[in-house]
C-alpha cells in the first residue's frame, strides 16, 4: 500500500509542479520564491512518513488509531509552524509570498493525504 501511495504521491508533485511552474510563468512571476521546489519536496516527505506511520497505526484498535492520527497531525502542524518561522526570520522580505506559497501547498497536500488514506485504509479493510 507504501509504494501505490508514493507513486501516487509523486504523480500529484508532479502535476502540481507542472501547475505551478505554469502559473508562476505566466501569471504570478513576481511572487515566484527560488524554494518553491524545496516545499514541493519538504511536503512530499513528511507526507510519506506520515502516511507510513497511519499505516502502521491502522493495525491497532480504532481508538488507539484515533489517537495517533490526531497526535501525528498535531505533530505535522508542529513542524510546518517551526518551519515556517524560521523562514520568515531568515527572509523577512519575500514572508508574505512564502506565506501563501506555503498555506496553498498545506491544503493541497491535506486534502490529497486525507483522500489517499481513506482509499489506503478501505483497501486495506
Amino acid at each position: 500500500m507504501l509504494k501505490k501511495y508514493i507513486i501516487r504521491l509523486l504523480l500529484f508533485s508532479v502535476i502540481l509542479s507542472a501547475a505551478a511552474y505554469i502559473l508562476f510563468e505566466f501569471v504570478l512571476g513576481q511572487y515566484y520564491l527560488p524554494v518553491f521546489p524545496f516545499l514541493i519536496l519538504f511536503f512530499t516527505l513528511v507526507s510519506i512518513s506520515i502516511h507510513y506511520l497511519l499505516l502502521k497505526a491502522s493495525n491497532f484498535r480504532i481508538a488507539k488509531f484515533s489517537t495517533f492520527f490526531m497526535g501525528s497531525t498535531s505533530a505535522k502542524l508542529f513542524l510546518y509552524i517551526i518551519f515556517l518561522v524560521i523562514y520568515v526570520l531568515v527572509d523577512k522580505s519575500n514572508a508574505v509570498s512564502f506565506l501563501l506559497t506555503f498555506l496553498t501547498l498545506y491544503f493541497l497536500f491535506t486534502i490529497f493525504e486525507t483522500f489517499s488514506l481513506l482509499i489506503d485504509l478501505k483497501e486495506k479493510n
